[in-house]
């Protein structure tokens, strides 16, 4: 009797022991930039709607998630170079493909070409936009976008932050700027932009979608996990009910 408690015991504490070894390697850290309603700091906390699914997602997969806002640069940096570490919210684009691990999709992706109302009639056509000042974020996918479409790197303005763009732009000195409609609804609303002041000129980029991107070393069973996460959340209806908490567009 004795002997086979004590196997019992031995069992149990291996158990124990190799499922507390696997908790301590299922962390992930988060790397995040200022891009309201999608991720953005709030009372201290980094919240929004990419931010809220990814909490939900460890929530769900037991893991642990830390998220830290940084500027995007840093952020893309950082998750190429760190196992186990995680970028949102990022565009899935071909010219990124290979550099990260993705997981997702947690939101479609359309976004628009946006110009101050003061130079809207003069813009007609992709090309007009080389006679503008174009702001964008540094390794944002919308550069390679616009460059694809023709536009001069001469036209456009390379900026560290969302903040630094939409200050620029409500100032006027940058005219265009690329962002989802939801993306600009919120920074118009966080920058006091009047709705007069902003004109939707024209679609970029339709059917792509947005991501968590996860480093190409990291654990793979962290990333099963995340995935798995996702789509249930999607499945059961949570992202979008998520979303409508942010935003509510017609």
């Amino acid at each position: 009797m004795f002997l086979i408690i004590q196997l019992f015991s031995m069992v149990m504490l291996t158990i124990l022991m190799s499922s507390g070894a696997g908790a301590q390697t299922l962390v992930v850290k988060a790397y995040t930039e200022d891009w309201p309603p999608y991720n953005f700091v709030k009372n201290k906390e980094v919240t929004g709607i990419s931010a809220d699914i990814l909490r939900a997602a460890c929530e769900l997969a037991t893991l642990q998630c830390e998220s830290q806002l940084v500027p995007w640069v840093r952020a893309y940096k950082t998750v190429q170079e760190m196992p186990n570490t995680l970028i949102y919210t990022i565009a899935r684009i071909p010219a990124r493909e290979s550099q990260f691990l993705w997981v997702g999709p947690i939101a479609t992706r359309t976004t628009w070409v946006y110009a101050r109302t003061a130079v809207a009639n003069r813009i007609q056509t992709m090309q007009d936009l080389n006679k503008f000042r174009v702001g964008l974020i540094r390794d944002e996918a919308s550069l390679s976008e616009l460059m694809d479409a023709g536009i001069s790197k001469s036209a456009i303005k390379v900026l560290n932050s969302q903040s630094d763009e939409m200050r620029l732009f409500k100032s006027g000195h940058i005219d265009v700027v690329v962002n989802t409609e939801i993306g600009m609804a919120m920074s118009r609303k966080q920058y006091d932009i009047s709705g007069t002041d902003v004109t939707k000129l024209m679609k970029l980029y339709d059917g792509g979608a947005l991501y968590f991107g996860m480093n190409l070393q990291s654990d793979p069973k962290l990333v099963e996990k995340l995935q798995s996460a996702v789509d249930k959340l999607r499945n059961d209806g949570r992202i979008q009910a998520i979303v409508q908490q942010y935003v509510k567009l017609p």
